[in-house]
């Protein structure tokens, strides 16, 4: 499972992506309400992001890359945040 700091790190990367405040997609995600943002992405976004949820190895390895680092690392979570 997440953890919070990865959490927000994420939120904050896919809202720029969006172009949406992370907050509000925080919201959303909490509410359940994820068809607005699955409907925002085009089709290959969408591909990208089915296939990245069901490959856990994929999610570990997004979560290892410099940029995600330094997202947490800019968020105060750290390499040792997890």
């Amino acid at each position: 499972m997440l953890n919070e700091i990865k959490k927000n790190a994420l939120l904050q990367m896919a809202g720029k992506q969006l172009g949406t405040d992370p907050a509000q997609l925080k919201q959303k995600l909490d509410s359940g309400q994820t068809d607005d943002i699955v409907n925002s992405l085009n089709p290959q976004q969408r591909d990208q992001l089915s296939a990245l949820l069901q490959n856990p190895q994929a999610l570990s390895a997004l979560f290892g890359s410099a940029q995600v680092q330094n997202l947490i690392k800019s968020l105060g979570g750290g390499a040792n945040g997890q």
